[in-house]
């Protein structure tokens, strides 16, 4: 039995139920709130190498930078009220080599933080483009049609760290493999 596909599939049960329940389908008790009295605001990260996490993730993917200082050794982006720091440290910091286990594909072996990052579906396929232009090491070599809902393709930062680079189209495509732009 794959403990990771299982984990997977709870993982994504999970996240469908928690999208129904602010949708109001369903009995479910999440809160519908529409702004939770208790927000995570910021989660930091290190690296070595601020140009190059500033290249990946505001050249290649498109993110708006909402702070960057080489002598205070930090960069920041802000989407949606919540913030994503990197913070270079006075000593190096390992780089990862295996891939997260994370819902939504398969093949990740290691028990990292990870996360994703949505990419409007009109500047997808651009974005694709410029990842695998700039020799971005890539889980696949095209995006994939994932849990019958959402183009994605899954990436390494430059500190290795696992970032799945998705859209959500308006509909379902007619075919599940990756038309390309």
């Amino acid at each position: 039995m794959n403990v990771g596909r299982n984990l997977c599939a709870v993982a994504l049960s999970a996240a469908a139920a928690c999208a129904a329940a602010f949708a109001g389908e369903g009995g479910s008790t999440v809160s519908e709130k529409a702004t939770p009295e208790i927000n995570v605001r910021f989660v930091y990260d290190f690296c070595n190498d601020l140009g190059a996490m500033r290249r990946f993730y505001t050249e290649l993917l498109g993110l708006d930078e909402a702070g960057y200082s080489e002598e205070q050794r930090y960069l920041c982006y802000q989407s949606e009220g919540f913030r994503l720091m990197f913070f270079r440290p006075g000593a190096e910091v390992e780089v990862l080599e295996e891939w997260a286990d994370q819902p939504g594909y398969e093949g990740g072996t290691s028990y990292v933080t990870s996360w994703s990052v949505e990419v409007p579906e009109g500047k997808f396929a651009d974005a694709v483009e410029r990842l695998r232009a700039a020799g971005v090491e890539c889980f696949s070599q095209n995006p994939t049609w994932c849990v019958d809902s959402y183009w994605g393709l899954t990436v390494k930062d430059p500190m290795g760290r696992t970032v799945e680079v998705y859209t959500i189209p308006k509909s379902r495509p007619a075919s599940t493999t990756w038309p390309g732009k």
